[in-house]
This record gives structure tokens, C-alpha cells and sequence, in this order.
């Protein structure tokens, strides 16, 4: 018999959200605290001969109150080319511009006061249910945190800047500082600011829609 429990939803802040979207099969959703809009995101990386294919996601949105439709395919996103490739035909759908809005605005959307960002109350990464406390408040399942952190601190040694005396976040800094390519690709701790993310930032402005 299935569990009945629901699904635990909860609000995340934007670099827990930088973290989440893009961990593999991100659910969130957008809302706008001022008009009570909201609009659901899925971000799916994709797979080929069953193995994720890394910085290829497909993109779909599910607007407020349509029961009749679910979610709308909205196209491709390429993180490594910074590319997006659309694939639903009206480009004034809310979910379509709401969605270039996001890549373009996704290294400051703390400037945006009446955005609140939910998780779904999944992890981000499988899907799974989320119930201990520490993973509802990230939207990351304990497991796969683990296994997150893992992955980062092999991609910071395969780097090269590693360093076994720093703690993750000094080693995630270093990482940035010579490679921002990496953002992404591994957890960036919370207390980054804007300053410190600011190489990274950078990539994400220059996202091509077509």
C-alpha cells in the first residue's frame, strides 16, 4: 500500500536555488507574492543510453490552475554552450517568457523582493520524496547531498585546487577563482554573495534563445 503522506513543499533562497535547478530533476516553482501568480517548473536532464547527459536539461512549466493541459514542453537548455532551444511555438505563453526571464535574471534574483522560489518537495537530483528535516529545507535527499559533494570535491581535484587543510567553501572559492566554468557543476556553499560568485554570474548572461 502506498504511503498517503504528502509532499512537503517549502521556499528556498536564491543560492540554495542555483544549487537546486540544475542538480538533474529539479520540480519548483515561481511565485509572485504581489499578484499571487505562480508558475511550476520541471528541469530534467537528459539521458542517453541511460546515462545523464551532462548540462543538457529539457524544460517544461505547468501554469496556475490548468488541469486541463499539465505541463507545456518548452524546449532545450545547453548549460556547457549557455544555449536555449525552444520547442513550444508561442513565444507570449507566461511560462516561455517567465522561463527567459529566469536564465537571464539567475545571478540575481535576491534583487527581487516579491519572487518566492518552492520546492516541490522532491530532491532535486531523484526525484525521491523529501522527509528529513535538513533535506526539506535544501531540497536535496540526504543521499544524494552526499554524493553532490563527492562529485564537486573530485571535480575541484581534478582541477588541481584541492586543498586538503581548506574547508569545502575555501576550496569552492579557489575553484571559481581559476575555472568559473565549474559553476554548476559543483555545490556553491550558502554565504556565497554576489561578489563572490561574481565569475560565475557572468556565464549565465549570456544565455542565447532561439
Amino acid at each position: 500500500m502506498k504511503s498517503s503522506r504528502p509532499l512537503t513543499r517549502k521556499s528556498i533562497t536564491p543560492e540554495q536555488f542555483r544549487n537546486f535547478i540544475f542538480a538533474g530533476r529539479s520540480v519548483f516553482t515561481l511565485e509572485n507574492n504581489e499578484t499571487g501568480n505562480y508558475l511550476t517548473f520541471k528541469v530534467k536532464q537528459i539521458k542517453k543510453n541511460y546515462k545523464p547527459v551532462p548540462g543538457k536539461f529539457a524544460i517544461e512549466c505547468k501554469t496556475l490552475g490548468d488541469n486541463d493541459h499539465g505541463y507545456k514542453f518548452l524546449g532545450f537548455l545547453d548549460t556547457n554552450e549557455r544555449k536555449f532551444k525552444r520547442r513550444y511555438w508561442d513565444t507570449n505563453f507566461i511560462g516561455f517568457k517567465t522561463w527567459v526571464w529566469l536564465l537571464k535574471n539567475l545571478s540575481r534574483l535576491e534583487d527581487f523582493t516579491k519572487l518566492s522560489i518552492y520546492h516541490e518537495g522532491r530532491c532535486c537530483k531523484c526525484g525521491m520524496p523529501l522527509t528529513v528535516p535538513e533535506s526539506i529545507d535544501t531540497g536535496i535527499g540526504p543521499e544524494c547531498n552526499k554524493r553532490m559533494y563527492a562529485n564537486s570535491i573530485q571535480i575541484l581535484k581534478d582541477l588541481g585546487t584541492w586543498n586538503d587543510s581548506l574547508t569545502y567553501p575555501e576550496n569552492a572559492r579557489l575553484g571559481l577563482e581559476a575555472d568559473p566554468s565549474i559553476w554548476g557543476q559543483i555545490i556553491i556553499p550558502d554565504g556565497f554573495n554576489k561578489e563572490d560568485e561574481y565569475k560565475a554570474h557572468r556565464l549565465l548572461k549570456a544565455f542565447d534563445i532561439f
